[in-house]
């Protein structure tokens, strides 16, 4: 975790894991959709994005992509790019998911398709952490390294001239290669000759001025705070204002540590917004034993017991259970998936009563419930 932000990391993972999770079959099946929502779909070239109309048409009062014209673009070029591909590909999204526990930070994934030598974007930063993965095709990559410490999307000038000379990485990416750039690295991407489909996970991590907005926030209890500034005010009372609100946030600082941003932060976490049917609507059955049963959101709740309850915590809501389901939620919070039969078993408790647990949380939409087929692959790992 260190090394996040900081250096470019190499790694390496099996191909054939990788398509289990993304291939040119999976693009085109998306593709002929037509449609992408709420994912979104562009082309780029020479370092621009292409006009929508030179490739979307409207049909039955839908946009959808004209993949005649589309290909004929590609054929010239552009790279297809479909931004938050993990909104609409369930492998992806669970990948971006796990990427989200490790760095314990917002992710998505974005898409990037690029034929022959073809260069959609001209050197550049991001302003967030990259993880990229080779999934078929190669790439050339050229990593720079950065022009100015820790710049974001509000502070930091990203004009390709200011891009440094030097190269401190440079590599023709091979399906399961996998890199980390750190935000506002400088790189200069480019096809290394023959079809190339390669997937960004982008997460973005907090900063100062994230923890600065949240003590501003919590300071709004203050009534110096909420009241309007005095525009009209003598110089003098300008001043007293301004000393007022500086005053007001220092004592709200105090005290606060990092880790009660990180805390704070956890408690609204929540989740992707899924569907467990038929479990959703049913009123009269629970999830029988086989059923497996696995958190909803993407960073585990916080658990506490008060007054003979047990208090789980998040998406800003805390939801009291009987104290009695302590352990069953517990394991539920350690493992995330787990079949509804094994949970009972290692809190030591009976079935009927984890199946009421799992209802109760399905209620409260902190998990979701399958039947157990068609399990997805495991997590990427390095080779």
């Amino acid at each position: 975790m260190r090394q996040l932000s900081n250096e470019v990391v190499l790694k390496h993972l099996e191909p054939e894991l990788l398509l289990q999770h993304f291939s040119w079959r999976d693009l085109n099946e998306i593709l002929t959709r037509g449609r992408v929502e709420p994912a979104e779909l562009k082309l780029c070239a020479d370092g621009r994005s292409l006009p929508e109309h030179e490739y979307m048409v409207t049909r039955a009062g839908h946009r959808v992509v004209d993949l005649t014209k589309a290909f004929s673009l590609m054929r010239s070029g552009a790279s297809l790019i479909i931004d938050s591909l993990d909104r609409i590909h369930p492998a992806v999204r669970s990948a971006t998911d796990d990427i989200m526990r490790m760095v314990g930070e917002t992710a998505s994934c974005n898409l990037f398709v690029t034929f022959d030598n073809s260069q959609a974007f001209d050197s550049h930063f991001d302003e967030v952490d990259t993880f990229v993965v080779q999934v078929r095709g190669t790439k050339h990559w050229q990593v720079h390294g950065p022009s100015e410490e820790h710049p974001l999307p509000e502070y930091g000038d990203s004009d390709p001239s200011r891009c440094p000379h030097s190269v401190l990485f440079e590599k023709t990416l091979e399906p399961g290669d996998v890199i980390h750039v750190p935000r506002g690295w400088w790189h200069t991407v480019r096809g290394a000759g023959e079809s190339s489909l390669h997937l960004t996970f982008a997460f973005t991590r907090r900063t100062g001025y994230d923890w600065l907005r949240w003590v501003a926030y919590r300071a709004l209890g203050n009534v110096d705070v909420r009241e309007s500034l005095t525009r009209a005010g003598t110089p003098q009372e300008q001043q007293a204002q301004a000393e007022r609100l500086a005053m007001a946030f220092v004592n709200e600082a105090k005290g606060l540590t990092l880790q009660d941003f990180f805390d704070a932060e956890r408690r609204q976490g929540g989740g992707r917004d899924t569907a467990s049917l038929p479990w959703d609507v049913l009123k009269a059955r629970r999830p029988p034993a086989e059923s497996m049963v696995e958190l909803a959101t993407v960073m585990p709740p916080l658990i506490d017991v008060r007054r003979e309850k047990v208090v789980l915590t998040a998406n800003s809501l805390e939801f009291a259970l009987p104290v009695a389901h302590h352990a069953a939620c517990e394991v539920l919070v350690r493992e995330r998936r787990i079949g509804i039969a094994e949970l009972a078993e290692r809190a030591d408790t009976s079935v009927a009563a984890v199946e009421a647990l799992v209802s109760a949380l399905l209620r409260a939409r902190l998990v979701t419930v399958s039947d157990g087929l068609g399990e997805r692959a495991d997590a990427w790992r390095a080779s």
